[in-house]
């Protein structure tokens, strides 16, 4: 998948089936969250520097690996 140098928004992600899956494996803790949802407009890089604060950065690594793969 094409992460358009991490400027893809959450909103793009989100529509994607198995992107969403990716993100729901990796931050189950947060994907069914309203937050999610009203950042839809915000980049990836954005949301993995909000992140970080809060996710080990191996899980953050690990997603992004994957979502590259898609």
């Amino acid at each position: 998948m094409d992460l358009k140098n991490n400027q893809i928004t959450i909103r793009e992600l989100m529509a994607h089936p198995q992107a969403r899956a990716v993100l729901a494996k990796h931050f189950p803790q947060v994907i069914h969250l309203p937050i999610v949802t009203k950042s839809a407009g915000m980049t990836l890089e954005r949301a993995m520097k909000l992140g970080a604060a809060f996710v080990p950065a191996r899980s953050i690594r690990a997603a992004l690996e994957e979502l590259t793969q898609l």
